[in-house]
C-alpha cells in the first residue's frame, strides 16, 4: 500500500477552477456575440427586403398616377375623369377636379403622432379589364387593390373607372410598431351602384416604417419635357396638377432593440434625425417621375 498518495493541492484546485471559469466566460461571450451578430444580419436582411418592396409598390403606383385612357376624346380629359373628392378615403385631403395626386405633411397641430409624417393620395384611370384582374398574370395591381376587382359586365374600355389610393403611416399598438398602410377605392363614373364602386379596408404593407418623407417635383413652366423644375414639401405645392415627380425617402427600423451599443440616428438630405433606442435604422430613397406627365 502506497502511503505517499496525495490529491491536488488547494492552489492547484483554485488555478484549475479559475482556468475553467475563464474558458466558460470566453465561450459564453463568443456565444452572445454570435447571437447578436446573427440578429443584426437577420434584421438587415428583413429591412432590405421590406425597403425594396416599398419602393416597388410606390414606383408601380406612382408611375400610373394621372393616367387617362384617352384624354384627347370628348369627356376623356382630367377635369372630367378626375372629379372633386372631399376627404379622400378619410384622409382629410380634398381632390379638386383634375387633381391626380395630393400630399399632406405632418405638423404637431395636425397630428401629434411622430410617425405620421407624410400622407399621399393618388388616382388614375383604368385602361382595360386586366389591370384589376386578380388571376391575370399580366395584372399590375398591388396589395392595395386586392379588393377592387371588376364585376361581371364592367369594362374600362367602355366605362370610366377611376382608382384612388391613399398611403399613410400609423402606429399599431398591438404590434408596438409604426406600420405603412394603404387604402383604395374604385369608382365607376358611369354606374353609381355601390357594388360597382367598392372601397377597401386599410391594408398593412410593411411594419417598422419609422418615417415616410416626400417632396414633390413641380413643372413650373409646363415645358415640353415635363421635367420638374424644383422640389418642395406638401405645404408649398400651390398647384397639384403641376406635380410631375416625387422624391421619396422611407426610413425602416429593426424589429429588435438593443442591437447597437448606443443610439444611432439617420440622415436624409443632410438633416440628422436622432433616436433614443438602440435599433438599426436604414433609409431607402428614390425619385419617381410620372410617365403620364412626361
Amino acid at each position: 500500500m502506497n502511503r505517499h498518495q496525495q490529491g491536488y493541492t488547494l492552489v492547484e484546485l483554485m488555478i484549475s477552477l479559475l482556468l475553467g471559469l475563464m474558458m466558460i466566460s470566453g465561450f459564453g461571450s463568443l456565444f452572445v456575440q454570435t447571437q447578436k451578430s446573427s440578429a443584426i444580419q437577420r434584421s438587415l436582411s428583413y429591412m432590405m427586403e421590406d425597403g425594396r418592396y416599398i419602393l416597388e409598390v410606390f414606383g408601380r403606383e406612382l408611375r400610373r398616377s394621372g393616367s387617362l385612357r384617352n384624354k384627347l376624346t370628348a369627356g376623356g380629359g382630367a377635369d372630367v375623369v378626375f372629379t372633386d373628392d372631399v376627404s379622400v378615403l378619410g384622409s382629410g385631403m380634398n381632390f379638386l377636379a383634375g387633381d391626380y395626386i395630393m400630399g399632406q405633411a405632418n405638423t404637431v397641430a395636425f397630428n401629434a403622432d411622430p410617425y405620421d409624417i407624410n400622407r399621399l393620395a393618388l388616382r388614375y384611370q383604368l385602361n382595360n379589364i386586366t389591370e384589376l384582374a386578380q388571376s391575370d398574370p399580366f395584372s399590375t395591381n398591388s396589395a392595395c387593390e386586392r379588393n377592387l376587382a371588376l364585376n361581371a359586365g364592367e369594362d374600362p374600355a367602355v366605362q370610366k373607372h377611376v382608382v384612388t389610393l391613399y398611403f399613410y403611416v400609423a402606429f399599431d399598438t398591438s404590434t408596438n410598431s409604426p406600420v405603412l398602410y394603404c387604402r383604395a377605392k374604385r369608382q365607376n363614373l358611369d354606374d353609381p351602384a355601390p357594388a360597382n364602386n367598392p372601397t377597401s379596408t386599410a391594408q398593412a404593407l410593411v411594419s417598422n416604417v419609422q418615417q415616410l418623407l416626400i417632396t414633390y417635383g413641380v413643372d413650373s413652366d409646363f415645358a415640353a419635357d415635363g421635367a420638374a423644375n424644383y422640389y418642395v414639401d406638401a405645404f408649398n405645392v400651390t398647384n397639384w396638377q403641376r406635380v410631375v415627380a416625387i422624391k421619396l425617402s422611407v426610413v425602416l427600423r429593426s424589429d429588435d432593440d438593443n442591437l447597437t451599443e448606443f443610439p444611432v440616428g439617420y440622415t436624409i438630405d443632410g438633416i440628422s434625425y436622432p433616436v433614443t433606442d438602440k435599433r438599426l435604422y436604414r433609409v431607402f430613397s428614390t425619385t419617381i417621375a410620372f410617365r403620364n406627365k412626361i
